[in-house]
This record gives C-alpha cells, sequence and structure tokens, in this order.
C-alpha cells in the first residue's frame, strides 16, 4: 500500500518550503527509466557555513598558517641565505611542524570546518597533510646535512636536542604507516586511537628540539613568539578535544526504543534528556557513545537513519559486526548515550537534480533511508531508484516499509545468495 502527502508542520521542515512536482517511474523487466522535472526552489537555503564562500575562505586561511612561520623567517632574514641546502632543510622543518600543529584541528571535528567539505574529506585532507608533514620532516636533517657537508646529524653520539628530534621523526614515521595499514594488520580500532592521540608527542618533541638548535627560532624573537602560540593552540585543542568534548561536550539522549530489524540489525530511537532536538539533514551520521554503568563505553560513528521531520526523534541502525556492536542488541529504554553531531554532507539537500539514483548494500542503506523518509514525509515527488543488494531475503533491511513507500520512490532488491524461491534479480552490483 503506497502512501503519499505531507507529514507534520510545514514550519517545521528543515530550511525552507518546498514546491512540488509530479513524476514517476517506468519499467519493464527490471530496466529502469526516470522521467520527471523538478522546480527551482526544491531545495532547503543552505546555512552560511555549507557555502562555497566560507570552504574557500577556509582554505585560503589554512594555507596562510600553514606558511605563516615560513613567510615570517624569510622576511627576518631578509629573503635567502647564500646556503639553498641549508635554507631548504631549515624551511622544511617549519612548515613541516606547522602543518603537524594544524592537524589538530583538522581532527577536531569543528562543526564549521566540517560543513563546506564534509567530515570524510576533511580526514582524507588530514591523512594526507600528516604524510606531507612527515615526509618534510624526514628530509630535514637530509638537507642540512648536504648543507654542512656532514652526515654528523644522522650518527648515534648526537647532543640531546638532536636526539628528541630524531624521535619525533621515528614516531612520526611510525605513526603515519600505522594509521595507513592498520587494518591490514588486524589492529584493533581501540589500540590504533590510542596509538593516533600520541601522535601530539611528535610536535611536543619537536617544539623542543628546534627552540634548542632552529638558527631562526633562536636569534628571532617573532618566530620564536609565533612558535610557541602553534604548539599551545595545538595543545589546547587537544586537550579541548578529548577532554571537554567527551566529558561535557556531548548531549545526553535517552533511549526510547529498541527495535529488531533483522536477524542481526537493530535500530535503536533517541530522544533528547533536555528536550532539544538534534536537526539533521537527511544521509548525515553522528558519534555516538552509551552510557553502560560498570562496563566499558566507546565512541562510534553511526549514520542517523529517521527523516529530520520526526520532531525530535534520532534513530540509527546498527549490524553486529564487532566487539562494539555485537551487544547492541543490550540497552534498554531509558537508558542514556551521549551524541556528537550531527556531520557529513552525504544529502540530498546540496544537490539541486531532478531525481536521484541511490546504490545501497546491506546496512549501508541507513543514510538512504534518512533520505527516503524525508522525500516521502515532505511529499516531494521527484523520482527515485533505489537499487539494494543484500546476501539474502532475510537481510534485507527495512523491508516492510520499503514496499510501502510511494510509487515514485521505487526500490529494486538485488541478491546474491537467493534461495529458489526469489523471483527478482540476482548477483552483485557493480
Amino acid at each position: 500500500m503506497a502512501r503519499e502527502g505531507l507529514i507534520g508542520d510545514p514550519s517545521r521542515w528543515p530550511r525552507g518550503s518546498r514546491e512540488r512536482v509530479q513524476g514517476q517511474v517506468n519499467t519493464d523487466s527490471h530496466e529502469l527509466m526516470l522521467t520527471g522535472r523538478t522546480c527551482t526552489d526544491l531545495l532547503p537555503p543552505r546555512r552560511w557555513t555549507e557555502s562555497r564562500v566560507w570552504g574557500i575562505v577556509l582554505a585560503v586561511a589554512y594555507c596562510l598558517v600553514a606558511v605563516a612561520p615560513l613567510t615570517l623567517a624569510l622576511v627576518l632574514n631578509g629573503g635567502l641565505r647564500e646556503n639553498k641546502l641549508l635554507e631548504l632543510g631549515r624551511g622544511a622543518a617549519l612548515l613541516g611542524f606547522t602543518l603537524l600543529t594544524l592537524q589538530v584541528v583538522l581532527a577536531g571535528r569543528f562543526k564549521r570546518l566540517d560543513a563546506p567539505f564534509g567530515l570524510d574529506k576533511l580526514m582524507q585532507f588530514h591523512k594526507l597533510m600528516a604524510v606531507l608533514a612527515v615526509v618534510l620532516l624526514l628530509a630535514h636533517p637530509i638537507l642540512l646535512s648536504f648543507g654542512f657537508g656532514t652526515f654528523s646529524l644522522l650518527a648515534e653520539n648526537t647532543p640531546w636536542p638532536i636526539d628528541l628530534g630524531k624521535a619525533a621523526l621515528a614516531w612520526g614515521f611510525i605513526t603515519v604507516i600505522f594509521a595507513l595499514l592498520f587494518e591490514s594488520f588486524g589492529v584493533d580500532y581501540n589500540v590504533w586511537r590510542v596509538v593516533h592521540k600520541s601522535a601530539l608527542l611528535i610536535p611536543v618533541l619537536g617544539f623542543i628540539h628546534s627552540t634548542r638548535v632552529g638558527t631562526d627560532l633562536v636569534t628571532h624573537a617573532p618566530l620564536r613568539g609565533l612558535w610557541w602560540v602553534l604548539i599551545l593552540a595545538a595543545g589546547g585543542l587537544f586537550l579541548f578535544r578529548n577532554t571537554y568534548i567527551p566529558l561535557w561536550g556531548r548531549r545526553r539522549f535517552r533511549v526510547s526504543d529498541i527495535r529488531r530489524e533483522t536477524h542481526d540489525t537493530w535500530s535503536l530511537r533517541f530522544v533528547p534528556t533536555d528536550g532539544r532536538p538534534l536537526p539533521p539533514n537527511p544521509g548525515q551520521f553522528m558519534f555516538l557513545r552509551p552510557v553502560r554503568p560498570g562496563r566499558k563505553s566507546q565512541t562510534h560513528p553511526f549514520t542517523i537513519a529517521a527523516s529530520p521531520l520526526e520532531p525530535g526523534i534520532i534513530a540509527t541502525t546498527i549490524k553486529k559486526s564487532g566487539n562494539f556492536t555485537n551487544t547492541i542488541d543490550q540497552p534498554h529504554p531509558g537508558d542514556v548515550g551521549r551524541i556528537e553531531g550531527p556531520f557529513g554532507r552525504f544529502s540530498l539537500v546540496h544537490y539541486d537534480i531532478e531525481r536521484f539514483p541511490f546504490v545501497a548494500g546491506g546496512v549501508g542503506i541507513t543514510p538512504i533511508m534518512s533520505m527516503l523518509r524525508y522525500l516521502r514525509d515532505t511529499g516531494d515527488r521527484r523520482p527515485v531508484v533505489l537499487l539494494c543488494g543484500n546476501k539474502t531475503a532475510r537481510d534485507i533491511l527495512f523491508a516492510s516499509e520499503l514496499e510501502q513507500l510511494p510509487s515514485h520512490l521505487r526500490v529494486v532488491h538485488v541478491l546474491s545468495r537467493p534461495d529458489e524461491t526469489w523471483a527478482g534479480p540476482s548477483g552483485h552490483i557493480s
């Protein structure tokens, strides 16, 4: 039975009204053809922090801060000095250290930084800058050695400030390799988190090393002052992210309902204990830390699967697949979870298009489900086709609800291990 129409008071719809248009889905032997068109006023207005202009401002600000110590050193020295290899070596250290301190900003989950890019892209940039910073810092002693005409800096018996620099380089190399390959090594996620957070030692050791032996830092007070600003800002943001946010920065939500969706997947619904809603865009995700007295709790990211129009409700659907999620069926109504979010830009509200082709597999349908519910609840008539892959029929999430979607929201199920009763498409979606 198909359901259409509007749900709730339009004044509660996320940021803006919508006009409705007609669309249809024509099918023939699972060959899909979408027809329909949309009006220009179909998407809600974006927040200013989600705009391209704000993204450009942030990118420019990042670049300016990254090159600030290097630029200041050049100004204070009156330009490049004669030994270009020494200048390159010192410049690599200045730039590499600054990039390391900015890593704390990139990994801080600050919503105004995440909004124009998406947290996933910001984390990819974070990884790239970590690799670049370590490469620059590794190049630092090599370039200096060629510039001095001796490799004594790389010898075993060196002064302790030089040893601190070596330790920072070694730990930086190990941390980057570990971060890039920990899944291939089969390392537990929580072990990786501890190692990753210990990366703060790299700029700390580098700071002590550089203020003791760095020629430009010893000579120029303004550059030394900027160095202090960078390390104190990095340390302060690290403490804010890892102390203040876990203790006081995440909002408390109460479990209102637990529902079994399939044989290994459960949906949890939360309501805010303070009565204030958490308005996401459809498709966004959150960080959830269940409060479990007497048991260790962990923070993990999960998609917000509910429609944004469900007042005061945050829902997520989780599959049993690991040490943490294997106990996801154990909470009870009334239990408390700490939630931080929403995050991400994987949402239809950022795309002014006439029709939506979606592809999902298994529990990966959850962000798509949030968007389908949103389209249904707002009466949006733009046509949708979702190709949904699963192993067997009993693995299909939200099967009943998907069947009851309006006719212009079409779902095609594809099974990779169907039984003899399955009459639909089979195989793998690629």
